[in-house]
């Protein structure tokens, strides 16, 4: 027996190591014989046959007719369950294989194969073998007739329905349960003859209390709705019906059995709808069930039973959809509109906007009863007409009930007469005219214009643009916030622009007035696409139009000044290169930067302007006047303007030694006004080294280290560190587009070259400079010198600094500690008796210290037990100090952290 073993696992190694297509089928054929008559032989032979056969039958010369000969040898003279899970698993690729290659010659072996095939499944209980099997024997059922078999095959999946496994931790690649269960329900769906079977066997399972059984069953439901035909699911659905009913109406406390029950019931109605005489049967049993819950909002079972009504219309929405809006309709004629209180008519509103959106969506809306459809939506345009009353007092519940008609009509826009358009022009006319109420009602009126813009244009545009003069600010606004999104309509396009320039641009308007078309054109402009600006560029010259408003139009204020700004630099972002330069040429020259329209005109066309267009006629000059600007004016916006334009000046620059020595004699400048103690000069130094950092000039080291060196300085210590918070932060609003390959990290070493020395000499502006540095360093650089850095930033801890640079270091203590860093780990003798001190209501510990500090005490406990339990008793102490804090959301961090000390050790601990 030992030698007809090792000569089989020969001739099977061998096979197995030749090409595919070597062999001949008269030698296939002979081998075939071989390994068939070998199957007789005893088992510690089987594995050696099973490798050999393995690789006959993907030679690809195998004659077709020896395929049934290997099965029906195999099904007869040994099993598969016998074997060990290994020899099981090539078994079953083995047939996997077959099944999908040799399909016409497995057919002709009609049950025997099927019959072979379920006895080789009962009893797998590998779920790596599992996994294999429920991946390729759906196609096979739905493929291969089963004959008298369909019911034993069905069985032989049921019994591992629910699916209840835990894989192994240890495994890298182990299955989950979930991957499982997914596989399995779609073997119980894989022929129409299981329909009855699997609807018992997820019914029944659905009684279960266990909330795993509860969801694959539903999920089975569902899987059954979307893969058997309605004919062959119709006379199951009673039964169907009655036990998601029981898990929807009045609902379960469980949020995910809810949604998948509703789920199933949905794919149920929605398949059933391609086949209308099922689809009315079934609609009819389950509105027959909700649609007396809808006639009263405060029932408790108005909520579930709007859940299931809105089911049924994503299902067969022209029948559901009737029904439904004729048993809101009824309940609506039964209440005064004015009398009756409106919440009510708010909650039906809003269910009918869903219900139409539904219809609308499943391409339904013409098919409605009209008498319903008429009558409802003439309650919602004289619920919305009640804003024409004198006597509308706009109470938040009242504005309510308008919203929730307007929701309404947003939806049933395509379906409304010309009489109730022509009430909803009018009441659109009332609501953006009426001075206090403010209802954002451009979804209904984008409908309108796509649907009738002449009828919108006469009955709304016009009104509001020929009253425009007569309205307030308020309502102005309003006006400006509705009608620019009709703007990409092109039947309005121009009137709306029209409007807004002329606002804009015509003398002797009050500023406020002029403030509101600005905003308008930035909302445009921010909204429209490259190709509509650069049209309008081209067609208004709009660019030297605003320019020439910010330098003509006196009193402009700052405000003003920003829109235009904003405008500029939204407009020249989308021009052609050659066309920035041009308008560079033409108007920077005239540009006198102390005057603050000429300073707002350059943010606009300097402060996004495109990287490769040279400045290098204009720089030295713009450098100057900036700075200088800086060092003198009182105005703080414009000090700000002057630091963004500086940045992002030397960010952009040519790389020459000229323009590199033009920044050179302004940091010159900049030192001697340092010297004088301007604390403005240190600000501005900061903002140019931020540019040449991160465009990675070599000349941002030495401002780095002025900066440095001016960190005990007696006066402007605390400026210089503020300086390195500047250089370090994010500034979305800054274009900074030339960005120097990892310039943080030599940010970070330019720091620490700088600075390292001094960081040891324990002065407290230097901690506070490094710590926003730190900030802005990328944590893989800062793990990598984290022995040198550790001891500062503990020290920053126990300085007590200013709230901003504590919550900094707190918060990069807790991206160590979150993963459980071994060198935290070993310090939480330091980082713990800090975040206690800190946790502590003080003047300088503000609220969000305190709750940064006691995070980092909660994160700290998923260390392991033996290096928390000697700070157990005197953290778990120290806390309820916090527990009294002045702050509820610092109480509420405090108890979890607490709570979270108190168990650490506790025996059931995970």
């Amino acid at each position: 027996m030992e030698q007809r073993v090792a000569g089989t696992n020969l001739l099977s190694a061998v096979l197995c190591a030749l090409p595919t297509d070597l062999l001949s089928a008269e030698q296939l054929e002979f081998l075939t014989t071989f390994y068939t008559d070998r199957l007789r032989d005893h088992h510690n032979v089987m594995p050696a046959i099973i490798d050999g056969i393995d690789a006959m039958v993907h030679m690809k010369a195998l004659p077709a007719g020896n395929v049934p000969l290997i099965l029906q040898a195999f099904f007869q003279h040994t099993t598969c369950q016998s074997q060990t899970r290994g020899d099981r698993t090539k078994l079953f690729n083995i047939f996997k294989y077959l099944t999908l290659t040799f399909k016409e010659e497995l057919t002709t072996m009609a049950g025997d194969f099927v019959y072979g095939l379920i006895n080789s499944i009962d009893g797998e209980r590998d779920p790596r073998n599992l996994e294999i099997i429920f991946s390729f024997m759906p196609d096979f059922m739905a493929n291969y007739p089963l004959l008298h078999l369909a019911e034993e095959m069905f069985e032989i999946f049921a019994c591992y329905f629910p699916i209840d496994f835990n894989p192994s931790k240890q495994d890298p690649t182990a299955i989950t349960r979930d991957q499982l269960a997914a596989k399995l329900t779609n073997c119980l769906v894989a022929n129409n003859e299981f329909a009855e079977w699997t609807v018992v066997l997820a019914v029944e399972k659905l009684e279960s209390e266990l909330l795993v059984a509860k969801l694959d069953s539903i999920e089975l439901l569902h899987q059954a709705a979307v893969k058997f035909p309605p004919s062959v699911l119709e006379p199951h659905f009673d039964q169907i019906w009655q036990a998601l009913k029981a898990e929807t109406f009045p609902g379960a406390d469980n949020e995910d059995i809810l949604k998948a029950s509703l789920k199933a019931l949905g794919a149920l109605l929605e398949r059933a709808a391609h086949v209308p005489s099922i689809s009315h049967s079934y609609q009819t049993s389950v509105l027959g069930v909700v649609l007396p819950q809808l006639s009263d909002v405060n029932q408790r079972l108005f909520h579930p039973a709007t859940a299931i009504a809105l089911v049924c219309v994503a299902g067969d929405a022209p029948f559901a959809a009737d029904k439904i809006l004729n048993s809101f309709l009824l309940k609506l004629q039964a209440t005064d509109l004015g009398t009756s209180p409106p919440d009510q008519r708010i909650k039906i509103y809003q269910i009918v906007a869903q219900v139409y959106k539904l219809t609308a969506l499943r391409d339904s809306l013409q098919k409605l009863d009209t008498t319903i459809s008429v009558a409802l939506q003439d309650d919602v345009i004289a619920a919305l007409r009640l804003c024409e009353r004198e006597d509308f007092d706009a109470k938040q519940e009242d504005l309510e009930l308008q919203k929730a008609a307007l929701s309404v009509l947003n939806e049933c826009a395509p379906v409304l007469s010309e009489a109730q358009r022509a009430l909803v022009y009018k009441a659109l006319v009332q609501l953006i005219s009426h001075p206090t109420i403010d209802l954002d009602f451009t979804v209904l009126t984008v409908g309108l214009g796509a649907l009738q813009p002449v009828e919108l244009q006469a009955n709304f545009i016009d009104i509001s643009i020929r009253n425009f003069e007569i309205f307030s600010n308020f309502i102005k606004r309003k006006i400006y916030s509705n009608l620019l999104p009709l703007l990409p309509q092109m039947a309005f396009t121009q009137r709306i622009l029209d409007l807004v320039m002329t606002q804009m641009f015509k003398e002797g308007n009050p500023e406020p007035v002029r403030l509101l078309a600005l905003e308008a054109l930035n909302t445009l402009l921010t909204q429209e696409d490259q190709r509509f600006i650069v049209d309008l560029q081209q067609q208004s010259n709009l660019l030297h139009k605003l320019i020439e408003l910010a330098q003509q139009t006196e009193d402009l204020t700052l405000q003003s000044l920003e829109q235009i700004a904003g405008a500029l630099s939204r407009i020249i972002q989308q021009l052609p290169l050659s066309e920035q330069s041009a308008i560079i040429s033409e108007y920077l020259p005239g540009l006198q930067l102390q005057k603050s329209a000429d300073l707002y005109i350059a943010k606009g066309l300097l402060g996004y302007l495109h990287k490769d267009i040279s400045l290098d006629d204009h720089f030295e000059r713009l450098l100057s006047d900036l700075t200088q600007l800086s060092l003198s004016t009182e105005n703080e916006q414009l000090r700000v303007i002057a630091h963004h334009l500086l940045c992002s000046l030397v960010n952009k620059m040519q790389n020459s030694t000229e323009n590199r020595g033009k920044v050179k004699q302004i940091t010159e400048q900049l030192k001697k006004a340092i010297k004088a103690g301007d604390v403005r000069a240190v600000e501005i130094l900061a903002w140019v080294g931020k540019g040449l950092v991160v465009a990675g000039f070599d000349e941002a080291a030495d401002i780095v280290g002025d900066l440095s060196d001016l960190l005990k300085h007696p006066t402007l210590s605390t400026a210089a560190a503020l300086g390195f918070d500047i250089i370090a932060a994010e500034y979305p609003e800054l274009d900074l587009p030339v960005v120097k390959f990892l310039y943080k990290q030599k940010f970070f070493h330019t720091i620490m070259g700088k600075m390292g020395n001094k960081l040891a000499d324990y002065c407290v502006h230097h901690l506070k400079a490094f710590v926003y540095v730190l900030k802005a360093t990328p944590q893989a650089v800062i793990k990598l010198n984290i022995e040198q850095l550790g001891p500062l930033l503990f020290r920053s801890l126990e300085e007590h600094n200013e709230a901003q640079s504590l919550c900094i270091a707190l918060g990069i203590c807790e991206s160590f500690v979150q993963q459980q860093d071994a060198y935290f780990q070993a310090h939480l003798g330091h980082l713990i008796p800090s975040c206690l001190e800190l946790s502590k209501y003080k003047a300088q510990h503000t609220m969000q210290v305190r709750i940064a500090a006691l995070q980092l005490l909660y994160d700290i406990t998923k260390y392991p037990t033996f290096a928390l339990l000697p700070h157990k008793v005197d953290v778990t102490l120290a806390l309820a100090a916090a527990l009294d804090d002045p702050k509820r959301l610092v109480r509420n961090t405090a108890v979890q952290a607490r709570n979270a000390w108190y168990l650490v050790g506790a025996a059931n601990e995970d």
